[in-house]
């Protein structure tokens, strides 16, 4: 693959970590009710995080010729606190299609970004789990001998 398509999608996953940086920070500041103490600091790492990946990201552009985009993909926003963690899902799974795409993008020659990449994927699929269980869409199943895991929907 081209090092302009690396850069293309590189620049897709920039887009969705800009808007983490957005929806994850809009989420912190609207998050009321019982839950506020515990949903404002996640919501406040998770775009802090997401700031992270965007300096890595932006570096990584530059590095490779391009110019990082400062576009971000579509902000999601609600008042309501299940509606934010399932717009935040929606968002995760979007940024990790994009680092997959990236990831196919990225030739052999370049092993320490397909690295990283595959690291950054790990840490999405986290992301999403996490989510998943926040938003009942991964729930735990006792049956008679054993708890199981399964996805729900």
């Amino acid at each position: 693959m081209s090092t302009n398509e690396l850069i293309d999608q590189l620049n897709g996953a920039m887009s969705f970590e800009l808007t983490g940086v957005i929806q994850y920070s809009q989420h912190s500041y609207l998050v009321t009710g019982p839950d506020r103490e515990v949903f404002r600091d996640f919501f406040r790492d998770q775009a802090e995080e997401a700031h992270k990946h965007a300096q890595f990201l932006g570096d990584k552009i530059v590095a490779l010729g391009g110019v990082p985009t400062v576009e971000p993909a579509m902000i999601r926003q609600s008042i309501e606190l299940k509606e934010m963690l399932l717009q935040d899902l929606e968002l995760e799974r979007e940024a990790m299609s994009a680092y997959m795409a990236a990831w196919k993008a990225c030739g052999d020659e370049d092993l320490p970004t397909k690295f990283w990449l595959e690291a950054q994927i790990a840490d999405e699929q986290v992301h999403i789990e996490e989510l998943e269980k926040l938003t009942s869409e991964r729930k735990a199943t006792i049956s008679s001998d054993k708890i199981v895991l399964r996805e729900v929907g």
